[in-house]
């Protein structure tokens, strides 16, 4: 039999959407981009997605984890850290046995992965599987199987050369502290290297009097060359943006770097044979798994394996234009014409909406809904060049105007005019500023709340010590959402925080940090002028930084991309990267957050509030200079005026905003499609009708759509196949 393989053995180009599956040999998968002929289709019956292996959630979600846990360590392949999330960076897969590791905490932490898995597969009843599933789940128990015998041999290879690089341990402690972001002490860390220099000479001095076989060379020059590559990423970490690590390590650290490269030169070409006797190689054990932590590596197996599934995947495909003729050839698919989309209205026709299931009857409903939208713009165009106010900034970007907003907001199911929304934002701007005044007065300010702010932003981590303030804020929501049993928090996901600084470059348009599948950390480096050092601080002060370190992990940007990897495939894909879920999503949590009293001290409050007014500002100054009625200028001094911002940050935030990066509604989008969600919360979870887990693990399963959609995917209201799908989330806006 074929051995089918997964995790360890995948290709990194596999681990993408049903590509996956018909590689793992997991059954037939039909790739559109081969297989959908041109046209739309007269009846879409025969285009319905035949039910596929229940395993299916399961293999994926094994196979993402352990590529993400890999990447947690030092020696691991490029693009594994912070990968197999989805969105920015998929990561890459385990890597072969022969490749030679270097991290024994590596090891002992996959095993113990590998172990959890078996154990919960060896609990599976296979009987109640389909044919199709029994196959994928008995792979799976091979390819773990596989992956634990893989895992002992690389421990092998680990201590059949430890005695050629003596230093390596001393040198992965370093390199995994740094992913870890534990405290930097820059004088004790510049001793370490000095002393791993004067080793790496003594190393080289004995193997030129004693040898090595080459072969165990070789792979040692292997492991050097890792090493020298994580030491690189670590010094480039802290280097220039804490200035004790910079004095001390300057000289330390390049001549450790040097040492290094001609050690690994010497390994591979350089070191003689040994002489008469065997070569010793220590004692090898079996590797010992790292100790069970208290929340599990395994998901929960039976809700995988019981999720609907979606009949119209392969048509929604194909309304995208996801395989369309045209593309085959290379170029994008043909525009579709109206009688296109009459022929798709017509087309729908032939499904028999009530018999679908519930994520196939929300497809049914956005094509539905979509064609309409077209057939009524069909032969309407927008006026050319929307004026845009100018001034002496010297930000580029071109204006939207306003029937363009217009046909934006329709197509995200914003039921609202741009006035609307001003006026909206308005609305929140006034509680805002009235909840601004209360902590203000806690810290004594009376109802001067930008004297507040003040002291807000002068309370900053000192340079250097921004990492760990930001990593204790993340831990500090974990811990939270895990006590109050919010949300679900994989333990693989809390594991897996990397941490990069942010280039200089970037803080021109990115004062403030961002996050992902990693988190990038706006800090002043010693580059940068007095001024820029200044608002850079202040700008990212304890307090700001307290409001929304977890609106870029967990449970925000992070979260999502890491469950979006795993649930991809589980409904059919809307083409809706829509910002007001993905920044809605993460916007919410501080709106909840807020509403549950996370922010303990005024200044916390002070910080999740000024980054509310910031989202209000970002409604009115967009939709102003989209609308022609602002300048950047103008947005810029908006910002520094009625937020409080520092004005090189509010530059690089209106620069962001408008330079062409961004489309014209995603500055709005933060806050609301976080009231958006805010409101279903209130219909579902306030109401009793779910709890609060159960409501969010549903919309981080559902994924990104129009708000107005996931409110119909969340609910259990009955689906008609002519219904409305607009829904005035804010209530009526005079």
């Amino acid at each position: 039999m074929r051995q089918r393989t997964f995790g360890l053995l995948v290709s990194p180009i596999l681990l993408t959407g049903v590509v996956l599956w018909a590689a793992a040999g997991l059954g037939p998968v039909v790739d559109a981009r081969q297989a959908a002929p041109a046209g739309v289709p007269a009846d879409l019956r025969p285009l319905l997605t035949p039910r596929q292996s229940e395993m299916r959630m399961v293999v994926r979600w094994y196979t993402l984890d352990r590529q993400t846990l890999d990447g947690n360590y030092a020696g691991a392949t490029q693009g594994g850290r912070g990968g197999g999330r989805g969105g920015r960076g998929q990561g890459v897969a385990e890597a072969p046995a022969e490749i030679v590791p270097v991290s024994p905490a590596r090891l002992s932490r996959l095993k113990r992965f590998d172990l959890s898995w078996q154990e919960a597969l060896a609990r599976l009843d296979g009987s109640r599987l389909t044919d199709a599933a029994r196959g994928d789940l008995a792979s799976l128990r091979e390819t773990i199987a596989a992956n634990l015998q893989a895992l002992e041999a690389q421990h092998a290879a680990l201590t059949s050369i430890s005695a050629l690089v003596p230093f390596r341990q001393t040198l992965v402690d370093l390199i995994e502290a740094r992913i870890r972001v534990q405290e930097m002490d820059a004088a004790r860390a510049a001793g370490v290297l000095d002393t791993v220099t004067r080793e790496i000479a003594a190393s080289r001095a004995r193997l030129e009097r004693e040898g090595a076989p080459r072969p165990a060379a070789a792979r040692a020059a292997q492991m050097v060359d890792l090493l020298r590559r994580d030491m690189d990423e670590w010094f480039g970490f802290y280097n220039g943006y804490d200035p004790l690590f910079t004095w001390w390590m300057g000289v330390p650290y390049k001549e450790g770097s040097a040492a290094l490269i001609d050690y690994a030169a010497f390994l591979q070409s350089d070191v003689p044979e040994p002489g008469a006797g065997p070569y010793a190689v220590p004692p090898i054990s079996p590797v010992e798994p790292a100790p069970a932590n208290p929340h599990g590596d395994v998901p929960d197996l039976q809700a995988l394996l019981t999720l609907p599934q979606d009949e119209l995947t392969e048509i929604v495909r194909r309304f995208r234009g996801v395989g369309e003729g045209g593309r085959r050839g290379g170029g994008p698919p043909p525009a579709p014409s109206a009688d296109d989309y009459r022929r798709w209205l017509d087309a729908l026709e032939t499904l028999d909406f009530d018999a679908l299931s519930r994520n196939a009857q929300l497809n049914y409903l956005f094509i539905r809904r979509t064609s309409q939208i077209r057939l009524e713009r069909a032969g309407v165009t927008l006026p050319a060049n929307p004026p845009r106010k100018t001034d002496d900034s010297g930000i580029p970007g071109d204006a939207r105007g306003r029937q363009g907003l217009i046909w934006d907001l329709v197509d995200e199911v914003i039921p609202y005019t741009p006035e609307e929304l001003i006026a909206l934002a308005d609305r929140e701007f006034a509680w805002v500023e009235e909840e601004m005044k209360k902590a203000s007065r806690e810290l004594g300010y009376g109802d001067d709340w930008k004297r507040a702010v003040e002291h807000v932003k002068n309370q900053y981590p000192p340079p250097g010590g921004q990492p760990v303030a930001v990593r204790d804020m993340l831990h500090e929501a974990i811990d939270y959402l895990r006590a109050h049993d919010l949300v679900t928090v994989p333990q693989v996901a809390t594991e897996s925080l990397p941490m990069i600084m942010m280039s200089p470059e970037r803080q021109l348009v990115n004062p403030f940090f961002t996050g992902g599948t990693r988190i990038s950390v706006s800090y002043p480096t010693d580059t940068m002028t007095y001024a820029q050092r200044m608002q850079s601080l202040r700008g990212n002060n304890y307090g700001f930084s307290h409001a929304v370190a977890h609106h870029e992990m967990i449970p925000g940007h992070n979260l999502t991309f890491y469950t979006g990897a795993r649930y991809d495939g589980y409904r059919a894909d809307l083409g809706a990267s829509t910002p007001f879920f993905t920044e809605g999503w993460a916007l919410y949590w501080e709106l909840l957050l807020w509403d549950r009293g996370f922010n303990d001290t005024p200044e916390e409050r002070i910080g999740a509030l000024f980054w509310r007014m910031h989202r209000c500002a970002r409604i009115v100054f967009s939709l102003r200079f989209h609308m022609g009625d602002w300048s950047p200028q103008e947005a810029i001094d908006f910002l520094v005026d009625r937020v409080g911002h520092e004005r090189e940050n509010a530059t690089a935030e209106v620069r962001r905003s408008f330079q062409g990066n961004y489309g014209p509604l995603y500055q709005m989008a933060y806050l609301l499609g976080g009231i958006q969600i805010r409101s279903l919360h209130r219909e579902l979870v306030e109401s009793g009708r779910m709890t609060a887990r159960a409501f969010h693990d549903e919309i981080l399963r559902q994924g990104s759509m129009p708000i107005a959609l996931l409110r119909l995917a969340t609910s259990n209201e009955r689906l008609r196949a002519d219904m409305s799908l607009d829904w005035k989330f804010y209530g009526d806006i005079r």
